[in-house]
């Protein structure tokens, strides 16, 4: 089974792997998604979508980005004056952040559910070599269950806490591969 060993490898990984992309699927269905840039009619459906045809390969990451930008107009958001909630470049960062969520999410699930109590994050080639994550957590092995319960207490459930995760930030490269890949 092929694992993405960093961010830009994530498309082609769940191609090559149905299963995988089944899971991820289940959970851009299904999962909450969270962030004002969402609030309003429809636009968390809207990204639902687009993240899907991402995942199912019908669109590029750069398609998703313009996607979200155009699907979800700040114009029709309740928060369209706030600058922190649409600062330059938010459409990337909300793709990237939820495709990378639910990607190693669903990974960590895989994983749980193959009794598997460890995972290892690889270094990327392209980490920001002074984010918390490439300090704390790359190149190293870590617990699938503290893995999936960070990730999903701060995307799912919007507790944000101070621990460090996998995706840590909007621009984070890193994903979780079963240990023996390491």
């Amino acid at each position: 089974m092929r694992w993405a060993q960093n961010f830009y490898e994530i498309q082609d990984a769940v191609d090559e792997n149905p299963d995988l992309r089944g899971r991820v699927l289940d959970l851009v269905d299904t999962d909450s998604i969270h962030g004002k840039a969402l609030e309003g009619n429809g636009r968390t459906e809207s990204l639902r979508d687009i993240l899907s045809e991402f995942f199912e390969g019908q669109i590029g990451l750069e398609e998703s980005f313009k996607a979200v930008s155009t699907e979800l107009p700040q114009g029709k958001s309740p928060h369209a004056h706030d600058n922190r909630v649409f600062a330059k470049g938010w459409d990337e960062r909300l793709v990237r952040t939820q495709a990378s969520r639910f990607y190693n999410q669903a990974v960590l699930h895989a994983l749980e559910e193959d009794g598997q109590e460890s995972c290892f994050i690889p270094h990327s080639d392209e980490e920001d070599k002074d984010s918390s994550c490439t300090i704390r957590l790359a190149g190293d092995e870590a617990e699938v269950e503290v893995m999936l319960d960070r990730l999903e207490r701060t995307y799912g459930q919007a507790d944000y806490h101070g621990k460090v995760k996998i995706p840590e930030h909007p621009h984070c490269t890193h994903t979780i591969v079963p240990s023996s890949d390491s």
